[in-house]
């Protein structure tokens, strides 16, 4: 879990581009909005298939609000297997 400060109108640069596979595989990224586990109710990301994304913290998020993003990397085997990563941005004045 990696936790970070924002203020609204910031923007957070996610990279998850340095993950490997012991077995080579060819890696899969995708990048979504947790909003199950947060107190923030708006729409925070673009479903991203990148390794790397930008985000922008909403306008509309308060002091004290926690937006949870999940890093899901899979890569090419069989079965394929995936890791998880939380990101909890809580939002600063």
């Amino acid at each position: 879990m990696l936790n970070i400060e924002a203020s609204p109108g910031d923007q957070i640069t996610l990279d998850a581009g340095k993950s490997k596979d012991p077995d080579d595989d060819d890696l899969f990224f995708s990048w979504w909005h947790y909003n199950e586990a947060d107190s923030y109710n708006g729409k925070t990301i673009p479903k991203s298939d990148l390794a790397r994304t930008t985000i922008t913290i909403p306008l509309d998020a308060k002091y004290g609000d926690t937006i949870h993003i999940i890093c899901e990397v899979s890569d090419s085997g069989e079965p394929p297997l995936s890791s998880y990563k939380r990101i909890i941005i809580r939002i600063k004045k």
